[in-house]
């Protein structure tokens, strides 16, 4: 009969148990291919949902899944304007959303500038064929049917008192590690990017106005997503803290 080592067996066991760690961790900060959904990613937000809280607000933002790989930004809005009764859909709002270049990046690391329009294909992959959108163009497109409005240098009370007034807000951030892939435009405008670009559409909070503990986005790969507050403030903080109210 062969005897059992159990030493060597919980030696295995915890190499078994680091390596799951590993995988995990590496997988969850890993920049994700756009518009792809992170398994792990996914099983986490689906587990943390489960998680009962108590919001202090949280708006009744109809969900909507991106229909393209790089169209967060676009479905983000999309979400807000919903809500607030517009009727439309993603595909009329690219059509109508402003293209700063659509072409891939060119060979000097020159590109088009997402503060004046969708820079490479909607359809495309970062880095070099696809990028996305910053909060001007979505501001001009939304403000076809709501009213609206661009927050710069906004602190977390700022949008507690957006939502606390019923207004969601779309804000940037990044998916995963948030790796610099920044270009210049032909006019030589040097361009804050992140190979994981993402919009969110920021729909609630837990805790109290003025001491939040958790914010509650719309993810448009992986829904309802919470953040701690730092943790979503140092997402947020990755691309300047773009934002736009929808009113």
């Amino acid at each position: 009969m062969i005897k059992i080592n159990k030493k060597i067996v919980l030696l295995g066991l915890i190499l078994i148990i680091v390596f799951f760690i590993t995988w995990i961790v590496y997988e969850f900060t890993f920049d994700d291919p756009k518009g792809e959904e992170n398994v792990v990613k996914k099983v986490y937000y689906e587990a943390v949902r489960i998680i009962p809280i108590k919001p202090a607000v949280k708006l009744a933002v109809p969900y909507h899944r991106q229909e393209h790989t790089l169209s967060c930004e676009v479905a983000s809005l999309l979400m807000a304007l919903n809500y607030k009764g517009a009727t439309v859909t993603e595909k009329e709002l690219i059509q109508q959303l402003s293209i700063s270049d659509p072409g891939p990046r060119h060979n000097d690391n020159i590109w088009g500038d997402p503060n004046s329009g969708f820079v490479g294909n909607i359809d495309g992959i970062m880095p070099d064929t696809g990028y996305g959108v910053y909060e001007k163009p979505i501001y001009n497109l939304a403000i076809k049917y709501r009213a609206a409005k661009i927050i710069t240098n906004a602190t977390v009370n700022d949008l507690i008192t957006e939502l606390t007034n019923n207004n969601p807000v779309v804000v940037w951030g990044v998916v995963g590690k948030g790796e610099d892939i920044s270009w210049k435009t032909p006019e030589g405008q040097v361009i804050n990017a992140k190979l994981d670009e993402h919009a969110r559409t920021l729909i609630g909070f837990t805790g109290q106005s003025d001491n939040p503990k958790l914010m509650i986005l719309l993810d448009p790969i992986y829904g309802e997503i919470r953040l701690k507050v730092a943790d979503f403030l140092k997402n947020w903080g990755v691309l300047d803290k773009r934002a736009v109210v929808i009113y």
